[in-house]
């Protein structure tokens, strides 16, 4: 994998660059992990992240969803002149 955009990617997924320092020796092969320096500080600060991307890809998940029903909608009008019915709560 091209380094710069396995580092872009990390960035992008919101990981410190003090933390991508630290983890890009490991991610030189594919599924081969080598990381002889892990901390306890260390775990925790990745387990964290981890977390948080989670979280960030359950949110981005839902507001993926709430878009494609609103063009759905719209297009469904757009071609029929049928009138969606009200949003669902609790989108967003």
């Amino acid at each position: 994998m091209d380094r710069v955009l396995q580092i872009r990617g990390l960035l992008d997924a919101g990981l410190p660059t003090r933390i991508i320092k630290q983890i890009l020796p490991c991610l030189d092969k594919p599924r081969v992990i080598y990381f002889p320096d892990a901390t306890p500080e260390m775990i925790a600060i990745l387990e964290l992240e981890r977390d948080r991307m989670t979280d960030r890809i359950r949110c981005l998940t839902r507001n993926r969803d709430a878009v494609t029903e609103y063009l759905d909608a719209v297009l469904k009008y757009r071609h029929t002149g049928e009138i969606p019915p009200p949003a669902r709560s609790g989108q967003g």
